[in-house]
């Protein structure tokens, strides 16, 4: 009466033998091999950024020559006179976009610099000299700069640069995201709150790209230079 069966006794054992080595193999980890700390992570996956930021270019770039020959196509249909009298008002403002949208995308570099030049005044850039390099617009040590030359301060700095890295890359996604966005904004289907979401994510990016830009400009407003 007070017993288990056995069949009702097995998924039991079975958990603790589960558990069991699981606790085995955490141990043999913790004596043999050292743990990787969050620094050390976040360094090692940031090492892989650049790579990850030229294969987005020639996605952008395929992406804007598709965008570019599909608006060609939807405008022939323009230079019908029949067909022009059967297309509503508004629908040739779709292609347009798209053209305008297929530009930027194919020429994502000058683009995105001359965004930045425009919002920020600034010609620093991460495309430049034909190489990518996120530290041509800042890094996180120049924020952290007060922190002393300690050992810790030197990690704290190499965090910095590496949490920086991550918002300047993820700045990049956004910017060509909103244009994205920004193709869907007029013309036939066109998405209500497409250009606004469009135009957020792209001044969302360029700030992001600035971000150690736009720390110095918020630290100058509030306590001067």
């Amino acid at each position: 009466m007070g017993w288990f069966s056995r069949v009702q006794a097995l998924p039991s054992v079975r958990t603790i033998r589960r558990f069991r080595n699981f606790s085995l193999c955490l141990c043999l980890v913790s004596e043999n091999v050292y743990a990787a700390d969050l620094q050390t992570i976040l360094t090692n996956v940031s090492n892989v950024i650049v790579p990850l930021t030229a294969m987005v270019l020639m996605i952008s770039y395929a992406a804007g020559i598709f965008m570019v020959i599909n608006a060609l196509t939807q405008m022939k249909k323009f230079g019908n006179m029949q067909s022009a009298t059967q297309t509503q008002p508004g629908e040739i403002g779709g292609p347009l976009l798209k053209l305008i949208v297929g530009a930027v995308l194919i020429y994502l570099p000058n683009s995105t610099d001359a965004f930045t030049n425009s919002l920020l005044g600034t010609t620093a850039s991460i495309f430049g000299y034909g190489s990518i390099n996120y530290q041509n617009v800042g890094t996180g040590a120049s924020i952290l700069g007060y922190v002393g030359g300690s050992t810790l301060g030197q990690q704290w700095q190499a965090l910095g640069n590496t949490l920086v890295l991550y918002i300047q890359f993820i700045g990049l996604l956004s910017f060509i995201k909103g244009w994205f966005i920004m193709s869907h904004a007029a013309g036939h289907g066109a998405q209500p709150g497409s250009l606004a979401k469009g135009l957020t994510h792209i001044i969302g990016g360029i700030i992001a790209i600035n971000f150690v830009g736009i720390v110095s400009i918020i630290s100058n407003t509030i306590y001067g230079t």
